[in-house]
C-alpha cells in the first residue's frame, strides 16, 4: 500500500539555490507537451545540487517516518485510485516561498504570462457576468500552496489514472490551487532508475474499464473513467528492504526530443529527468494521468500547486 505521512515543519529540508545563467549557460525554455497550457515541461530546474540535497533529505525523514514502522496489509478502497508509492509531506510556507522566489518559479510563470503562444491569458481569466456581458477578469498566480509532499516510489510502485482536484488555499483569502507542480529529483541518466513515466491521456480516458467516482478534500486526486476515483489506495509492493539511491554523480542535460513520447494507447508519456519541472491544469481543466510503474530502482518527486487569487 502506499504510506503517507504529515509532519511539522522543523525546517529541516535544504536551502535551494537562486538560478545563475549567462551566455554560456543560457536558461532554458519552457516546452509545451500538450500545448498550448495543458502540459508544460522546463528542463533543468532545479540543478543537480540542489535535486541531490533533497533527495537525501526524503531518504532520511523516510527512514525515520516510514521505513522505521511496520509494513500494514493493503486494504483496498472502492472509487479511489490505485496508489503505492511512499510519501511524506510538510506544510511550509517558507519551503512554497523559496521554491516560488528564489529557485525561480515565479519568474519562469511570469515567461509564460508575457508570451502568447502558451494562451496563459485564457489560464488567468475568468469570466464574469456583468449584466448581459460577460467579460474578463485577470486573476493573476499568487505563489505555492504551502503543502509540500515528497514522493517516493520504489520497484514495482505507481499510481493509477486519476484527477488533481482544485484545493481552496486560505478559505479568508479565497486563493485556490489551479496547476500541479511536479519536480522530479532523479531520472534514468543518472540513476538506476527506469519507468516511471508520467502519463496524460488527451482523449480523458485511459484505454481500459474504470469505475466512475469523484474526490473531495485536500490535495485531493481523482481517479479515471468518467472523473472518477479519488487518490490513491495502494497495493502490498513495497520493497522495504532496498537501500534507495540518489545517483547525484552527474549532471546530464536533455533535450526536448528527449523528454516525452505517444504510447500505443494514445497517452503522452513524459520522462523523469533530474530537475525537470512539470506543470499541469487541474480542477474542471484537468487531464486524466498517472505514474507508470517503476521498473528498476527509485523514483523522487516534489509536488505542490500553483495558486490563485480569487
Amino acid at each position: 500500500m502506499d504510506y503517507h505521512s504529515t509532519q511539522q515543519d522543523d525546517q529541516s529540508w535544504p536551502r535551494l539555490s537562486s538560478p545563475s545563467y549567462s551566455s554560456s549557460r543560457p536558461a532554458p525554455r519552457w516546452v509545451p507537451i500538450i500545448p498550448p497550457s495543458q502540459v508544460l515541461v522546463f528542463p533543468n530546474f532545479l540543478s543537480v545540487t540542489d535535486t541531490c540535497a533533497l533527495v537525501d533529505y526524503i531518504q532520511a525523514q523516510m527512514a525515520i517516518q516510514i521505513d522505521a514502522h511496520p509494513r500494514k496489509p493493503n486494504i483496498p478502497r472502492p472509487g479511489y485510485a490505485f496508489r503505492d508509492n511512499d510519501r511524506i509531506s510538510i506544510c511550509s510556507t517558507e519551503f512554497a516561498q523559496m521554491l516560488w522566489n528564489k529557485a525561480g518559479l515565479r519568474d519562469r510563470w511570469f515567461e509564460l504570462w508575457q508570451n502568447p503562444k502558451y494562451g496563459l491569458e485564457t489560464v488567468h481569466g475568468e469570466s464574469v457576468t456583468s449584466g448581459t456581458r460577460n467579460n474578463k477578469r485577470i486573476r493573476h498566480a499568487v505563489g505555492l500552496s504551502s503543502n509540500i509532499r515528497f514522493y517516493r516510489y520504489q520497484t514495482g510502485q505507481s499510481f493509477g489514472a486519476h484527477y488533481d482536484e482544485s484545493v481552496v488555499e486560505d478559505p479568508e483569502e479565497g486563493t485556490v490551487s489551479e496547476y500541479t507542480v511536479l519536480i522530479y529529483l532523479n531520472g534514468e541518466r543518472d540513476s538506476d532508475l527506469l519507468g516511471g513515466e508520467t502519463v496524460f491521456y488527451p482523449k480523458g480516458k485511459k484505454p481500459i474499464p474504470a469505475a466512475p467516482t469523484r474526490s473531495t478534500g485536500p490535495g485531493a486526486e481523482s481517479a479515471s473513467g468518467g472523473r472518477g476515483p479519488r487518490k490513491g489506495a495502494g497495493g502490498a509492493n513495497s520493497k522495504a528492504a532496498q537501500k534507495p539511491g540518489s545517483g547525484c554523480a552527474s549532471d546530464s542535460k536533455s533535450s526536448s526530443g528527449d523528454l516525452f513520447y505517444t504510447l500505443p494507447n494514445g497517452g503522452i508519456a513524459v520522462k523523469p529527468e533530474r530537475g525537470l519541472l512539470l506543470v499541469h491544469r487541474h480542477g474542471d481543466e484537468c487531464m486524466l494521468h498517472e505514474a507508470l510503474s517503476v521498473s528498476r530502482g527509485y523514483k523522487y518527486v516534489l509536488r505542490t500547486d500553483v495558486v490563485y487569487e480569487p
